[in-house]
């Protein structure tokens, strides 16, 4: 009996009182005199005569350590719309309240990981990026425009700029975080190029003898359509990409959106308070040899001059051999499709990142209890923590996986090890990576018993990146094939813990009924079940009330009669009619090891192989795996499916490539509605191509790989190498409107243009150089983003300014024949007398 049962009311006559049946176990002494049988009249057995009654805990079911200490794990995790810093905060402050309370009790919290701290330290990097990105800019700035006064006109687009940008992040509800910092730091370069460009052009006046008010007026007036071109060029790449739907497509938004608004509001800086500032402040500079800065601009500015007469006399050669120019440049790009091919330049979604963390697996035979886990386990924890470069371990021990993907349910057979390292310097510049696989090679060494997996905790939590699901009709083809292509997937460098889904599961004992001699024995199915549940799962329907607190009472056969097959056949069933009956002499007890796992895809066998890649890019391993299959193809009716990491690159790669096809389009169609002309526009793109020799150039000479960041600058690449071909050809149709001839007008326009170009794209370049070589935490995957805009706004600025003169002559040149063509054939035709038949 577990509780006082209501037994109804005695009334008197001035009163009525409850009867309550008083059945609550209090003690336990009452549950071992708790009557559990009367084989004879006056004789009675209870619980203590055929059972052990002990006051003890559950069977632990998990063990957690954190440096060897055992203790209670803790996950927390937010919720979808919160925000993970401003929650890490509010737990640790109530942990701590939570440590003042309980300190008589010795209560201490430790926090074993906290991957917000990682999100902070990416957060400060980039903001260290984007301050060493103004600096840098500043010099170039100081060194070009030759004048303190100049700089600060021009980098007072920098803040006026970025305002509009947290204004519109904050009525859009975005955060400071990663992406939003990162496209702050990138534009920094691009804030300053329309006012750059305006600012020059002013102080070519002045340096003419202009005064102040005209020079800024004739100076914006002359090149503003230039500046409004190039900003419109770098707004419409960014728009196809807020519509993108990828992976992190929100966070592309964001970035989106910064970049979008602060270019925007840059080009209303320099049409308005640069211009302004510089009627102002302006003043014709005449540099003289006083100090040791005024020699170094009058040397400097000497070597752009000659720069200047050497670029124009190397446009005139190239300009009279077309051919052989254009030779040179198709021999780049066949170059640079080469290299592609070499494998040098990896390809994954997006880089993991060097963390200093990463979550390794221990994996012991399937019958391997939570105690004899527990135990081997301790001995591969003590050998890590006696490494230098390890700083902490947290040990789970049979609970459920804290990684991406898990399904919230242990197993007492494996071991999830969180491993903590000393910072990088301090491990010998070794990458977290490098001591995984060190460290996997001397654990396999030194516990080969132990299957032993490893991944690495990056800034983007994710599963198994490389994910191949094989379906098919005939499953023992299906599994012939697994197995094969798993065999095949572990030999391909950088594949790990390479697994198959239908792995067999832990061995089991499979009771087999004979109904017939049940039927016999007065047993029925439910009823043994019922019995053996009880047995050897336990019943804990009872309940233990002592001092206000309930317990848990389960009741089980002893440890000692349930080890094996044969204490199960032994197991005694009460019939219906009260008498013993052994389970073997109506069932036949058998080992059976099942698959863990069952799979279907579209109504077929399914099996799915998963691997990490260590060393290497996910979508490195998958090329390998797609090679492979070329070669050996699968067999008929069995289909491969990606899945995982390879499938979300498959589709961002399409969509963020329709997106650069999108933005190459409207950039021409802009400049289209901006020229007014189908021909100067089509002049234009011819940069954009050779930016890309740069790009992939950059990328593989770093060893950077190919993901969704790197693809971002790529687009980004679209508008920003435009610029020098809009202000070569804007400057070109302006000369040849005042009557120059159009090879001297591309030679001068290419000269006096040369300047600004050199100028932008230096400061552009400086301006991302602190992100492409930034090496703290979550720099990874920023660097190929940076690399790809430095290497391709080198190549377009090195090649455009022969290229575009190049490309305008011809196009030209063959518009001209075109209309005299038209005017041979069909004017002429037109204008001939009718003679009579």
């Amino acid at each position: 009996m577990q509780a006082a049962v209501p037994a109804g009311t005695v009334r008197t006559e001035g009163d009525q009182l409850s009867v309550k049946l008083a059945g609550k176990l209090t003690t336990v002494q009452d549950i071992e005199d708790v009557v559990v049988a009367m084989p004879m009249p006056g004789s009675v057995v209870r619980v203590k005569d055929v059972a052990t009654v002990v006051d003890g805990i559950a069977d632990a079911t998990s063990v957690n350590r954190y440096n060897g200490r055992e203790g209670i794990g803790l996950l927390i995790k937010k919720q979808g719309d919160a925000n993970a810093v401003d929650m890490s905060r509010a737990v640790r402050t109530e942990l701590a309240r939570i440590e003042q309370e309980e300190a008589e009790l010795g209560t201490h919290f430790i926090v074993a990981d906290d991957s917000t701290d990682t999100t902070v330290e990416a957060v400060n990097a980039v903001l260290f990026d984007l301050g060493l990105a103004v600096v840098l800019v500043s010099l170039v700035m100081l060194l070009f425009l030759r004048s303190l006064r100049n700089s600060l006109i021009v980098l007072i687009a920098i803040p006026a700029s970025l305002v509009s940008a947290f204004v519109a992040m904050g009525l859009l509800g975005y955060t400071l975080n990663l992406m939003t910092l990162l496209a702050m730091s990138l534009i920094i370069g691009i804030l300053v190029d329309d006012s750059i460009v305006i600012l020059e052009n002013i102080q070519r006046y002045l340096d003419k003898g202009m005064d102040k008010r005209s020079a800024a007026l004739t100076g914006r007036a002359e090149i503003g359509f230039s500046a409004l071109s190039i900003t419109l060029v770098d707004v419409v790449v960014f728009l196809p990409i807020i519509f993108v739907q990828v992976f992190v497509a929100d966070l592309l938004k964001q970035f989106s959106v910064v970049v979008v608004v602060s270019t925007l509001m840059s080009l209303f800086v320099s049409f308005t308070l640069t211009p302004w500032l510089a009627s102002r402040l302006g003043k014709r500079e005449e540099l003289l040899p006083t100090n040791p800065y005024n020699r170094f601009l009058l040397a400097t500015e000497r070597q752009l001059d000659r720069l200047n007469e050497w670029y124009a006399g190397k446009l005139r050669w190239v300009l009279s051999h077309k051919l052989a120019f254009i030779g040179i440049i198709l021999a780049l790009f066949v170059g640079t499709g080469i290299m592609t091919k070499q494998g040098i330049m990896g390809k994954e979604l997006i880089a993991t990142g060097d963390q200093g963390k990463f979550r390794l697996t221990l994996e012991y035979d399937k019958q391997t209890t939570v105690r004899e886990n527990n135990l081997r386990s301790r001995e591969v924890e003590a050998f890590l923590l006696a490494q230098p470069e390890v700083r902490s371990v947290f040990s789970n021990v049979g609970g459920p996986s804290t990684g991406i993907g898990s399904m919230g349910v242990g197993a007492e057979y494996r071991t999830e090890l969180t491993i903590d390292l000393v910072g990088r310097k301090e491990r010998g510049d070794r990458s977290t990576e490098a001591y995984m696989m060190q460290a996997r090679r001397d654990l396999q060494e030194r516990f080969a018993a132990i299957d032993i997996t490893m991944s690495t905790i990056g800034l983007v939590p994710r599963s198994a990146p490389v994910e191949i699901t094989l379906s098919g009709p005939d499953v023992a083809e299906l599994e012939r094939t697994a197995l094969l292509l798993k065999d095949t997937l572990a030999g391909i460098p950088g594949a790990n813990n390479v697994r198959l889904s239908t792995e067999r599961g832990a061995p089991e004992l499979r009771v087999l009924l004979d109904r017939d001699r049940m039927a016999r024995l007065g047993l029925n199915t439910s009823a043994v079940g019922a019995t053996l549940r009880n047995a050897l799962a336990g019943n804990d329907d009872a309940r233990l009330y002592e001092d206000g607190t309930e317990y848990t009472i389960r009741v089980r056969l002893d440890d000692q009669q349930r080890r094996d097959a044969v204490d199960l056949e032994r197991f005694v069933v009460i019939n219906g009619a009260g008498l013993p009956v052994r389970l073997g002499q109506f069932a036949t007890v058998e080992r059976h090891a099942p698959p863990s796992l069952v799979e279907r895809m579209d109504r077929m066998s399914a099996v799915t192989l998963t691997a990490d890649a260590l060393g290497r890019g996910s979508g490195s391993v998958a090329d390998d795996v797609v090679a492979y299959l070329a070669k050996n193809p699968l067999p008929a009716g069995v289909r491969m499916t990606w899945g995982s990491d390879v499938k979300r690159q498959n589709d961002s790669f399409g969509a963020l490539g329709g997106a650069l096809l999108i933005s190459f389009i409207l950039v021409y169609l802009v400049m289209v509605a901006l020229y007014d002309s189908f021909l100067h526009p089509f002049v234009v793109l011819f940069s954009i191509p050779v930016a890309v020799i740069g790009a992939f150039l950059a990328l593989n000479l770093t060893l950077s790989t190919l993901s969704l960041f790197t693809l971002l600058g790529l687009i980004m690449l679209l508008g920003l190498v435009s610029k020098n071909a809009i202000l070569i050809v804007d400057r070109t149709n302006q000369l040849i409107a005042e009557g120059m001839p159009r090879l001297e007008a591309l030679v001068e326009a290419g000269r006096t243009r040369l300047r600004p170009i050199i100028m932008t794209t230096i400061a552009m370049a400086l301006g991302m150089l602190p992100i492409a070589l930034a090496s703290g935490t979550g720099s990874e995957w920023k660097n190929g983003l940076a690399w790809a805009l430095i290497g391709g706004l080198t190549s377009s600025m090195l090649l455009t300014v022969f290229l575009v003169p190049v490309v305008y002559h011809i196009a030209e040149s063959g518009r001209e024949r075109l209309a005299s063509w038209w005017q041979r054939t069909f004017r002429n035709k037109a204008e001939l007398p009718n003679t009579p038949a």
